[in-house]
This record gives structure tokens, C-alpha cells and sequence, in this order.
């Protein structure tokens, strides 16, 4: 099969109603709009699990478990058509789990995307269970939402020389390319007492070298390099996070053993002001 002949993947959106669920679902409107991708919004619902009840309540106009689902869903679409009215958008109703949804329909997507916290997270979390899940466990990339309308800024993609972290470069190139914005690749090196500089030094970078090789050639991009020797790689991304449109992320580094997601990931992912994009 020709890349001309392969299935279109779209972008998915789990909808539940919630303020954090809302800003994901218009963050994938803008994306879908501008990448020309189908939008799918999903919401899913537990109740069948738990109860055949699920009709409406005698003599009670528009009642029930599985009307009020329908309204979710149905709001949710409303959201995405109301945001960009010429994308191609539909949605589904899914009995279970969100995380466990979520995870095997991102299998058939390009990109899922999620809120920091959902209905049914704790207030005082920075990041709820689900979307940590799915950051975890999603088959294609995950941006998890904190601002549907970022303002100007530049895609930033931290490198580590894993895998996974050429992944992301990719990703963030491509991104970058769609949003016209410039393209920022950070390394944060291993530092010691000892080291002759903490300043950049990206030329001399091997990981950042490593990363700008796998640039496409023809790229309309600019690319800014930054390379910085510190004790804490999380807190150089967080800190520079600032200034970005969005932050993407290897789900790894190199210095991870048998995890699913990595230590740095999991500190941006709670810590981060901004936008995420997490790379498997």
C-alpha cells in the first residue's frame, strides 16, 4: 500500500463535559483545521456496567443515564463544529473506561488529545489519572491541554538521544511546520560540579546534532538550538516551557529501565503551564 493509499488516521478528543475536557476539544478543532486530519470527539460512559436502568424516568421529558450521555456527546460535537465550522468532524459514544477506551482507539489515530483533569479528578491535582494513563499508554501521540488558544510562540522539543526522542523530534517538526512557528531543540546535558561551562554549547552537542540530522532537508523551518549543562533536567523544560506554544517529549529517555513513561516526562506533564505532546 502507497502512503497515497493509506488510511487517514484522525485526530481523537475525549469529551466528558468538564472545563479541562472543553479546551481539549477545542485545541483538536484548531488542529484538525489546520492539518486538513478528521476529528473524531469520544465520550465515554460506564453505566451499562452497572445498571439496565437506563431509560427515561417515568413521566419525566428527556430523562435518563443514556439520554444524558447522549447530550454530552452531542455537546461535545457542537463544541468542535461551533470552533471550526469546515472541519470534517463526528463523534462516538463508547461504552467503558475512559483510559482503557482511550488507549485502544488511539491505536487507529494520529493524535489523541486530552485535558489535564476530567469529572472525576481531584481539584487539588495538576494532572489527572486518566490523561496520565493515557500518556503512558497511548499508541500515537498525546497532547494534553491546558490552553485551546496558545499564543505566538515556538514548538519546543526536548532531546535526550533515545528513540523516543527522535520520535518527538519528528513530531515537533511536523507541528512546527503546520503552525508556521519556529522549531526550539533543547538538550539538557548531565552536569557536574566539575563541568568546564554551564553555558550552551549546542554546536558541539551530539545529541542536538543527532536531533537537527533528522530534519527534513527541504523543512521551511527555523530551528533554534539550546544545549545546557544543569542538575535538573525538568526544571530547564519547565522553565523554558514559558515561551512555547508547545512542549514535546519523548515518553522515555535513555536512562529509562522497563517504564512506560519517564521521570522528566511525568515532572512536565504536572508541572508544565503549557501545552504537552507526549511521543511513544
Amino acid at each position: 500500500m502507497s502512503p497515497a493509499d493509506a488510511p487517514v488516521r484522525p485526530v481523537l478528543a475525549g469529551y466528558d463535559g468538564s472545563d479541562g475536557s472543553r479546551r481539549a476539544v477545542l485545541w483538536a478543532a484548531h488542529h484538525a483545521a489546520v492539518t486538513g486530519l478528521p476529528l473524531v470527539i469520544v465520550h465515554c460512559w460506564v453505566w451499562p456496567f452497572f445498571t439496565q436502568d437506563l431509560g427515561p424516568v417515568a413521566d419525566i421529558k428527556d430523562s435518563g443515564l443514556q439520554r444524558a450521555a447522549e447530550r454530552t456527546s452531542a455537546e461535545g460535537l457542537d463544541l468542535a463544529r461551533q470552533a471550526e465550522p469546515d472541519i470534517d468532524v463526528s463523534v462516538r459514544l463508547v461504552t467503558g473506561f475512559p483510559s482503557e477506551v482511550l488507549t485502544r482507539l488511539s491505536a487507529e489515530a494520529s493524535l489523541l488529545v486530552t485535558g489535564t483533569r476530567g469529572l472525576g479528578g481531584f481539584a487539588g491535582l495538576l494532572i489527572g489519572s486518566v490523561s496520565l494513563h493515557l500518556a503512558a499508554s497511548s499508541s500515537c501521540p498525546i497532547a494534553v491541554i491546558r490552553d485551546d488558544r496558545p499564543g505566538e510562540g515556538d514548538v519546543l522539543v526536548a532531546v535526550d538521544g533515545s528513540p523516543e526522542s527522535d520520535r518527538a523530534v519528528t513530531e515537533a517538526a511536523l507541528l512546527a511546520t503546520t503552525l508556521h512557528a519556529p522549531l526550539r531543540v533543547l538538550h539538557v546535558r548531565p552536569y557536574t560540579r566539575h563541568a568546564g561551562t554551564r553555558q550552551p554549547d549546542p554546536e558541539h552537542d551530539p545529541v542536538i546534532q543527532q536531533a537537527l540530522n533528522l530534519l527534513p532537508a527541504d523543512a521551511d523551518l527555523t530551528v533554534i538550538e539550546d544545549s545546557f549543562a544543569e542538575p535538573s533536567a525538568p526544571g530547564v523544560i519547565i522553565h523554558q516551557a514559558h515561551r512555547a506554544v508547545c512542549v514535546v517529549l519523548g515518553a522515555k529517555g535513555t536512562n529509562t529501565l522497563g517504564a512506560r513513561l519517564g521521570s522528566t516526562v511525568h515532572a512536565v506533564l504536572h508541572h508544565a503551564q503549557g501545552n504537552v505532546i507526549v511521543v511513544r
